[in-house]
């Protein structure tokens, strides 16, 4: 997948991301402005108290006694101004904002003191400043958080792509390599065809090769998505001549690189799926030739209890042998091949109740098939 189609998934994270961070963004900071007000009207409330002990020791108020203050204070008794810094048209409710200054409304008596009464009306200072503040704070935690996010976005998703990235890339290696696996032997095939009369023996055992080549791959990749109820019909097989059958099918291979058999076949009766049986056989018989070296030795032995096919040739890692069994696995590009070979031949041997093991060393690579799962 390139980045043209994650944009949109990440389009989509970081819209719905930012949408949500910037409501409730907004939401901090109505709460913080409306504790701000609240916090200055009753700030500004404690103002009260101070004049009141002013009237309380003078027994009337006069404008010095506001000279700190922003205010409008009205004589209610003798109905005159006696500061007047703003004016109020209307009656407002307690700690009122106008979007810069708090006002704040309360009224000073004493019945001790002739009856003189005050309305007083004080405004807070500037606090659009204040609010600034507040709303930078925000926009610098959003802007953290948001990064925050789209780091996290972006991780998410190369996380949740990575596996979809790992099997497009198997897909194309996957394909590049069926086009060699079959464009190899068609190209034997088809250039033994046009030289086909300056040696016909030669060129017939080539083009042998090549269809048996294609054949097994063919029956490899059938068998990789064969499903485990098909082709379980059960018969009883004369192992030996089975096996006897599919050494002839690759004796042709076995020529060209002038590799030894040694056999030492005993007769050997199963009751099993002819297929699944042949198939074993002959992908471990298509290893042997293909990783035997040239003028090398193949050795196959059977009885009653076990199948051993064992080739000369550079042998098998040490730290490969655990996995040789997994799918698509290839410890050795020059000899081609899917991978799913030696992962057709265990999961054929779990289903028919056989096991398998490989042992293998820097000159001899062994396979023995046991007709049991105990061994």
């Amino acid at each position: 997948m390139s980045r043209r189609h994650a944009l949109p998934i990440f389009l989509l994270y970081f819209l719905t991301s930012s949408a949500f961070l910037s409501f409730f963004g907004y939401l901090f900071f109505e709460r913080e402005v409306a504790h701000l007000i609240f916090r200055t009207g009753f700030e500004m409330r404690e103002i009260r108290r101070d004049i009141f002990m002013k009237f309380i020791e003078n027994g009337e108020l006069v404008a010095n006694d506001f000279k700190d203050f922003n205010a409008t204070v009205f004589d209610l008794k003798n109905k005159k101004f006696i500061k007047n810094d703003f004016n109020v048209s209307k009656p407002l409710p307690p700690n009122f904002f106008d979007g810069k200054n708090v006002i704040v409304e309360f009224r000073i008596n004493s019945k001790r003191h002739h009856g003189n009464e005050y309305k007083a009306l004080v405004k807070s200072p500037d606090l659009r400043e204040k609010i600034s503040d507040i709303k930078f704070k925000i926009f610098l935690a959003c802007t953290a958080i948001w990064l925050g996010i789209l780091l996290i976005a972006y991780f998410l998703i190369k996380l949740s792509l990575r596996p979809l990235y790992e099997k497009i890339e198997f897909l194309d290696g996957f394909l590049r390599d069926t086009t060699h696996e079959i464009n190899t032997p068609l190209s034997v095939i088809l250039m033994s065809a046009e030289l086909f009369k300056n040696d016909p023996p030669k060129y017939l055992a080539n083009i042998k090769t090549a269809a048996n080549t294609l054949s097994n791959l063919y029956e490899d990749l059938v068998a990789l998505k064969l499903n485990k109820k098909e082709n379980e019909h059960l018969e009883e097989i004369l192992l030996d001549e089975m096996l006897d059958e599919r050494i002839e099918y690759f004796s042709t291979a076995l020529s060209q690189k002038d590799i030894t058999l040694n056999t030492d076949i005993d007769e050997v009766l199963l009751v099993s799926s002819k297929f699944k049986l042949r198939k074993i056989i002959d992908n471990l018989l298509s290893n042997a030739v293909k990783y035997c070296n040239e003028k090398g030795e193949i050795s196959i032995t059977l009885n009653k209890n076990f199948l051993s096919i064992k080739n000369t040739g550079s042998g098998i890692a040490k730290e490969n042998l655990p996995h040789i069994f997994e799918l698509y696995k290839r410890f050795d590009e020059r000899n081609g091949g899917f991978g799913v070979g030696l992962s057709i031949v265990k999961g054929f041997c779990d289903e028919l109740g056989f096991s398998i093991k490989a042992t293998s060393d820097k000159n001899t690579t062994e396979f023995v098939l046991y007709f049991s799962k105990n061994k």
